[in-house]
């Protein structure tokens, strides 16, 4: 692993701007100590070189030129190798006030230091060999995690619960290959160096390893950012009456007068550890005014957006040629849809089977196991299916939003979400990487089983490792490196 210790030391503030109790701008780097120094002040004439590593003093940031305090502080000084970025790390706490902060900045800028880039410190966490790349990655995905599943995988990931069986995995394929090696240049001790049934079973070892991370491997993207989720209607059917039941609290206004809702409204609410953004939109009709058309269109691409789309309509009253309109619309887009018959506490003007039927929208495969009572696709239809579950609910007195949530979540996970001892996140590169892996060990172990010689099998093996290498982070290329650092913010 290359290191970059010898390079120049870097500054930034690593707490939002803004104003509060407290704020921390951060240095890493050979000069950190002495940059710091040159700006601290002690009561007592504490010299900051002369300290011991991790201790915390305070003191003074002051101006060396016009002599001036510019904020009172306490100052950590941390010591290579044990630090974060295993370089010499100084952490100013300052006040939490935009200028006192910008200000130590500036000092510090000006005694040596440059800018941080984004997540540079954390890269050379990285590069300097303390944190895997998907440890890395996990540190940003803290920063983000929106429930308390998505902190709690990223921080297993943190701890390594990715990145070392997947390192013991290369570590044992190593070993497979420097066999195989002795047999490529030794021929008469191939057998010896490498006897065919260890060969056999390293390879289905490491082949069933991959396959367990490739199916308890859920999507990073879900628990990091969420699912949008659309609730689309005519005016009057419930839909911001549904959004204040599934947030438990009033949120959006609700009245007896169609057509209240005139922009889209988000929300964040979480259901079994998941985030789902919650799109409340403007009722879908012709348009009476130039704002309800804007708020029509908002709707419209809202709904074009989202993941996944909740189509309401009044369970209590007769279908309308709206929801009609809105119903072809959807098709049109190719959206993934519930549809909600609300209202049922008022009445039921027609069932799930009818009002797929009248609205001639199909029942995907997709929903067999979620609601099997509703209408199946007719093989001749030229329709496309969309609608994966069909569900009666009256959200002003919460009948069936069990159900809905419960629906909500079978979606995502398809089938329900499992404990997290059994998953692990993985995003698109990771999964990706793996795939490699697992196509390449399978031509590897037929090629053994099929007899063939050490050369052909070690090509599967030496993919299989460098795909391996890449999820480690000891195969990435500066680009990839740099593509993944660029997505944290200044300071981490």
């Amino acid at each position: 692993m290359r290191r970059i210790s010898d390079e120049d030391t870097i500054a930034a503030i690593s707490t939002p701007l803004g104003e509060g109790g407290i704020g921390i701008v951060r240095l890493s780097g050979p000069k950190a100590v002495e940059i710091a120094d040159g700006l601290f002040r002690s009561p007592r004439g504490t010299k900051l070189r002369e300290v011991p590593s991790h201790t915390i003093h305070y003191g003074f940031i002051v101006d060396p030129e016009s002599g001036k305090r510019v904020d009172e502080v306490l100052v950590s000084v941390m010591r290579a190798p044990r630090t974060y970025t295993r370089e010499d790390v100084v952490e100013i706490n300052c006040h939490g006030g935009i200028v006192p902060l910008r200000r130590v900045l500036e000092l510090v800028l000006s005694r040596g230091a440059r800018m941080a880039e984004p997540g540079e410190f954390t890269k050379r966490a990285f590069l300097n060999g303390r944190i895997a790349i998907d440890q890395a990655e996990a540190v940003l995905d803290i920063i983000r995690a929106k429930t308390e599943l998505g902190l709690e995988l990223s921080m297993q990931r943190l701890e390594g619960r990715f990145s070392q069986p997947i390192r013991e995995m290369r570590t044992e394929l190593l070993e497979l290959l420097a066999g195989l090696e002795v047999g490529i240049d030794f021929p008469d001790y191939e057998e010896e160096a490498l006897p065919r049934e260890r060969l056999l079973a390293g390879l289905r070892e490491a082949l069933r390893k991959v396959d367990y991370f490739l199916s308890h491997g859920r999507d990073g993207k879900l628990i990091r950012e969420g699912l949008a989720v659309a609730i689309i209607g005519r005016p009057n059917v419930g839909k911001s009456t549904l959004l204040n039941a599934l947030l438990r609290e009033n949120r959006a206004i609700v009245t007896p007068i169609p057509g209240t809702t005139r922009d889209r409204l988000e929300e964040w609410v979480e259901l079994d550890g998941l985030p789902f953004k919650l799109i409340d939109t403007a009722g879908v009709r012709e348009a009476r005014d130039e704002v309800e058309q804007i708020g029509v269109r908002l709707a419209l691409e809202a709904a074009e957006g989202a993941d996944l789309v909740l189509f309401l309509v009044d369970a209590s009253e007769p279908l309308t040629p709206e929801d009609r309109k809105i119903a072809a619309k959807l098709k049109e887009l190719g959206k993934k849809t519930l549809l909600l018959l609300n209202k049922i506490d008022l009445g039921r003007a027609f069932s799930p089977e009818e009002a797929l039927r009248e609205l001639e929208l199909e029942l995907g495969a997709e929903a067999a196991d979620t609601n099997s009572d509703a209408a199946t696709a007719d093989a001749g239809s030229q329709v496309q299916a969309q609608v994966v579950a069909a569900l009666e609910i009256a959200a002003a007195v919460g009948t069936g939003l069990d159900e809905l949530k419960r629906t909500l979540v079978e979606l995502v996970w398809s089938g329900g979400v499992e404990h997290c001892e059994d998953v692990f996140l993985l995003n698109v590169r990771e999964k990706d990487l793996l795939l490699r892996a697992q196509a390449a060990l399978k031509q590897a172990l037929a090629d053994a089983e099929a007899g063939l010689t050490p050369d052909l099998i070690a090509v599967g093996l030496e993919e299989a490792l460098e795909a391996l290498g890449e999820l480690t982070g000891e195969n990435l290329t500066d680009e990839v490196i740099d593509r993944i650092f660029s997505q944290f913010c200044v300071g981490k």
